[in-house]
């Protein structure tokens, strides 16, 4: 996005000028333009004002006084989203004039030392390919928290912009902090955030891949691998860049306290499932949940039946549903011929992704 893309044309019939699109700035402040990233946004505010701001007496800019408010409101808003702390010293252009005078007319100095800190924040997460952050305000999909091997420990940070911190067994879990749109994920996208880990950036093709799906397999049991390993060769067998990547051990929510915890509390036990075993975004914002279900989801550790377990699965089934996703449950004992299951799967998921 470009300084000009702010601006307007307007046909006085004999003549043209531009003036500030009120509309679009309106838009952008409140995070509803269609197609400008607030990345893309940030940078170009950041320049325009720095161009349109007086430099001398006999420069104006295109900008009235009203106008640079405007700017500076939308430029505001668009670095909460972001969740970057900046405060500009003025707010307008009559204050950036004020500004100025309190400084000794040093705007060199002045315009590279107020906007410096926002640029290396900016700059910071373009090298680190985040994408939008994680501010969550545009209905985007953030923070997916997968290959857990220990059950993370997390904390809200910002809860207006849905950012979140883990505090406690990071290392064991993975975070995804892109933004997913309704295109999905693919294990193009996936690759390219596991590229960025430490000691994966040099890392040629096939070892980076090696490497994604050896650390993917580490929070799974045999069933589990069994139908990672067959999506895997699946998604290879039919373009694997641009196929929907099979996310393992995903949290849907977060419940700080362990089940016995939970159950020991009058209140009882409130999130029934925090992980899923798998979670697969397709295009068109679908989001399928498969669960490969043992003995422990109907019967206690005796083998005696449990009927109450099989509600309490069958109950989050229902509410899961109506949030948007899909579950597809298989269950154990299907899993015990490897080349029967493995031709199953297959067939599963080629009807899932053709649907």
């Amino acid at each position: 996005m470009r300084q000009d893309d702010f601006f307007e044309t307007i046909d006085h019939g004999q003549y043209k000028s531009k003036s500030l699109n009120h509309q679009l700035i309106d838009e952008i402040r409140r995070g509803v333009a269609e197609s400008v990233r607030d990345e893309d946004a940030a940078y170009a505010f950041s320049y325009l004002l720095v161009d349109d701001l007086p430099r001398d007496p006999d420069h104006e800019g295109m900008l009235d006084n009203a106008e640079t408010g405007a700017v500076i409101r939308c430029f505001k808003a668009v670095l909460w989203r972001l969740g970057i702390e900046f405060e500009l010293p003025f707010h307008d252009k009559r204050g950036y004039n004020w500004f100025v005078a309190d400084n000794n007319n040093r705007l060199n100095t002045v315009l590279s030392t107020v906007f410096a800190s926002v640029r290396e924040s900016l700059e910071r997460r373009e090298r680190m390919h985040l994408g939008g952050g994680l501010r969550g305000l545009r209905g985007d999909l953030r923070n997916l928290i997968f290959g857990a091997t220990h059950k993370p420990e997390i904390v809200w940070r910002d809860v207006a912009a849905g950012t979140i911190e883990i505090t406690k067994n990071k290392q064991y879990c993975l975070l995804y902090d892109r933004p997913v749109d309704t295109s999905g994920l693919t294990w193009g996208q996936l690759t390219e955030w596991w590229r960025l880990h430490d000691g994966n950036y040099a890392l040629p093709g096939e070892a980076l891949h090696t490497a994604l799906r050896s650390r993917l397999a580490r929070s799974l049991n045999e069933p589990e691998q069994l139908m990672f390993d067959t999506y895997w060769q699946f998604s290879v067998g039919r373009g694997f860049a641009d196929t929907p990547a099979l996310l393992p051990q995903v949290y849907l929510h977060y419940d700080p306290l362990t089940q016995n915890q939970r159950m020991n509390r009058a209140e009882g036990q409130v999130l029934a499932r925090q992980r899923m075993d798998f979670l697969l975004l397709a295009p068109g914002g679908r989001r399928y949940v498969l669960e490969v279900d043992g003995k422990h989801h109907y019967s206690r550790e005796n083998g005696q039946a449990a009927p109450e377990l099989y509600a309490d699965m069958v109950r989050e089934d229902r509410r899961i549903r109506l949030q948007g996703y899909e579950v597809y449950r298989f269950g154990g004992a299907e899993f015990v011929n490897r080349q029967v299951v493995g031709a199953m799967l297959r067939e599963f998921f080629g009807e899932l992704l053709s649907a």
